[in-house]
């Protein structure tokens, strides 16, 4: 009974310990540096982007600028991104994380345009820079 016991016991832990390394992550995930690049002629105010795993404001960007990089732990393509032109807020609402893969150990620039002016909405082509 006690050897019963015990392989199944044990049977149970390699089938847990197989499935538990069998799943993990093939690449990391993060973490990925961001830095803005300002593709209009208009000044960016108050830039905020949050990658929903994490946030940073980058201040003012000029017309034709690029800031410094900032590090988030996950990234994707996609990110909520909010910023004023003349006190005017634009946005970039992504609809869902459920199918965007993550960046990973990147560095990489949000390059930004005006994606319609009348709603008020950006754009953003991702530039992959150099692996971290």
């Amino acid at each position: 009974m006690k050897k019963r016991k015990f392989i199944f016991v044990f049977l149970v832990s390699l089938v847990g310990i197989l499935l538990v390394w069998g799943c993990r992550k093939k690449s990391p995930e993060g973490p990925t540096d961001i830095r803005i690049r300002n593709l209009t002629t208009q000044i960016f105010d108050s830039v905020y982007v949050d990658t929903y795993s994490g946030d940073h404001t980058y201040g003012t960007i000029l017309p034709a600028s690029t800031t410094g990089y900032e590090r988030y732990d996950k990234a994707y393509r996609e990110a909520y991104i909010k910023l004023y032109i003349n006190q005017v807020k634009y946005e970039l609402i992504p609809v869902d994380y459920t199918y965007e893969i993550p960046i990973g150990q990147e560095k990489c620039t949000y390059e930004l345009s005006i994606a319609d002016s009348l709603n008020h909405t950006l754009g953003v082509h991702v530039v992959l820079d150099a692996p971290l």
